[in-house]
């Protein structure tokens, strides 16, 4: 999925760094800044 600038992003379940579940975009409250990193992998 392509996002266009300023798009908001779509609601989705994550996994924090101890494994919990957390909705995005409730993730963005938990600290000053946050990095939401998805590496697809090498085609």
């Amino acid at each position: 999925m392509i996002l266009e600038v300023s798009a908001k992003f779509p609601s989705a379940n994550l996994k924090d760094i101890d494994g919990k579940s957390v909705e995005f975009p409730d993730v963005l409250t938990l600290a000053p800044a946050t990095v939401v990193f998805f590496y697809r992998g090498q085609w």
